[in-house]
């Protein structure tokens, strides 16, 4: 039985379908992809690809579990075939190797124009790949790893499957209550995606005994930005909290943030449908116009990103931009100031972390992606075919990307 394996493992090493194989079977293991949407990815037969899938099986690479286990010397030379190399590699040129430390693209079934509607087989496959990649790199060690809140974020933390348990990580959340009514038809989407559960199962995953809750609000109202005095006190009250001050800090005593070596976190882009919903009392949809007209491109933890600030003829801000300071004003939690620290850390070797990880899918992400980039805010990205060509399509590089498509 033994010779007949080896005899197969042989063959399977000397196969021109080698790659090929070891394509469909990190695809259906590693991403969960269904046999049938591999073969439209890769367009082959349904019959080749379950004939590809058996081979890997057949050699002993594959367990029915699932368990992909190539030999390290097959796939050392191998895994780079398995996401969009040439892409990711024309990502890094451009904006630097020193700003952007890694680039993952995975391929993804085009669509004609740009729609509307992100894939949810795109997120999926970002969250099982980010999973994968903190389950192989965390799971030894003391890390604090942050964590956003969102719909990407959370398809990543639902997919944590650690070989071994690690007592010596922590997950803290980074944003509080997002303040909706439990009424609210979204109420349960926010709460399923909030930085709180996302820690909390997160931890569970990995056996960890430190299981953290932010128990104050994402932001304060608007209506209490122009009583000074008044927002004083709130912030006051707010930043006492016990939970606020075991991850922020306080003057004298740092706060969890400081020791954060890893961050995961997603984007959100100037949506009527989203920005509006997940923030009552802060913004509205009357508000979008103006955001649009101050150069918003979406949110970093909340906080409103400008891609290029309109300013007014004497130099001075517009008052769409002091909309967007005001707003920005009034959020409690992580700042793009705290993505941007921990960022450069990373990139002077200063951490024994990831950095911040960014996950994102769509192609209407691309302005915010690009911002969030620029701005120093990221050291890895993981994103599918469809959004990286989109942020090709924005910084005039796209023709480059699809040379060896």
């Amino acid at each position: 039985m033994r010779m007949r394996q080896r005899s197969k493992q042989e063959g399977l090493k000397d196969s021109a379908h080698l790659t090929e194989a070891l394509q469909v079977a990190w695809y259906h293991c590693i991403l969960e992809m269904p046999l049938k949407n591999i073969a439209e990815l890769m367009g082959k037969s349904p019959a080749t690809i379950t004939r590809r899938l058996d081979e890997v099986r057949q050699a002993g690479w594959l367990r029915d579990r699932p368990e992909f286990n190539p030999p390290a010397e097959i796939w050392k030379d191998l895994r780079g075939k398995m996401t969009c190399t040439h892409v990711e590699k024309v990502l890094t040129d451009y904006f630097g190797p020193d700003m952007l430390l890694r680039v993952t693209v995975l391929p993804s079934n085009m669509r004609s124009g740009v729609s509307k509607e992100v894939s949810s087989e795109n997120v999926e496959r970002v969250g099982l790949f980010a999973a994968h990649r903190i389950c192989q790199e965390l799971s030894d060690g003391e890390h604090v790893v942050g964590l956003n809140w969102g719909w990407s974020v959370r398809q990543c933390i639902v997919n944590l499957k650690p070989a071994r348990p690690n007592s010596d990580i922590w997950f803290v959340p980074l944003v509080g209550s997002l303040s909706l009514d439990e009424n609210d038809p979204h109420y349960e989407e926010a709460l399923e995606c909030s930085s709180n559960r996302l820690a909390q199962i997160a931890a569970i995953a990995f056996s960890s005994p430190h299981i953290l809750r932010l128990n104050t609000p994402a932001y304060i109202p608007r209506r209490f930005h122009k009583d000074e005095k008044g927002l004083r006190s709130i912030r006051d009250f707010i930043e006492s909290d016990v939970s606020y001050r075991r991850i922020f800090g306080m003057p004298d005593k740092p706060g969890l943030i400081t020791k954060m070596d890893t961050l995961i976190t997603g984007l959100t882009w100037l949506d009527v449908q989203t920005l509006p919903i997940y923030r009552p009392g802060l913004i509205t949809e009357a508000d979008l116009p103006n955001l649009e007209r101050a150069g918003v491109v979406g949110d970093l933890a909340l906080h409103l990103l400008l891609e290029n600030p309109n300013l007014g003829e004497n130099g001075e801000e517009c008052p769409e931009v002091s909309l967007v300071r005001e707003l920005n004003d009034l959020i409690i939690g992580a700042s793009p100031a705290d993505f941007i620290h921990l960022a450069e850390r990373t990139r002077k070797r200063e951490n024994k972390g990831l950095g911040v990880i960014v996950l994102a899918v769509g192609p209407r992400k691309a302005r915010i992606l690009i911002s969030a980039i620029r701005l120093g805010a990221v050291n890895e990205l993981i994103t599918d075919l469809e959004t990286a060509l989109a942020i090709g399509r924005y910084l005039g590089i796209e023709k480059e990307m699809r040379l060896s498509q």
